[in-house]
């Protein structure tokens, strides 16, 4: 979901554009018991993570490959069954 600065309250906004670097840069949205309702990621933090996210699904991606045969079914013969 994407929503616009505007519709942030100022507090907030004034926190995400200008985080303390003594807390970090993630802003962590909490109920009151504690339990995470969210988190804000900078963007240098979020491009990180999206490229480990896409690191992470192309190692799995290579270990299921199957071994290639060339007398399997084509998508084309299993749609004509």
């Amino acid at each position: 979901m994407k929503i616009k600065s505007s519709e942030l309250p100022k507090k907030l906004l004034d926190k995400v554009l200008t985080p303390d670097p003594l807390d970090g840069e993630d802003i962590i949205i909490e109920d009151n018991d504690g339990k995470i309702l969210g988190v804000i990621l900078q963007p240098d933090a979020y491009e990180f993570f999206l490229k480990k996210v896409e690191e992470k699904e192309n190692e799995i991606d290579s270990l299921s490959n199957e071994k290639y045969d060339p007398n399997s079914p084509t998508l084309e013969d299993l749609m004509g069954e």
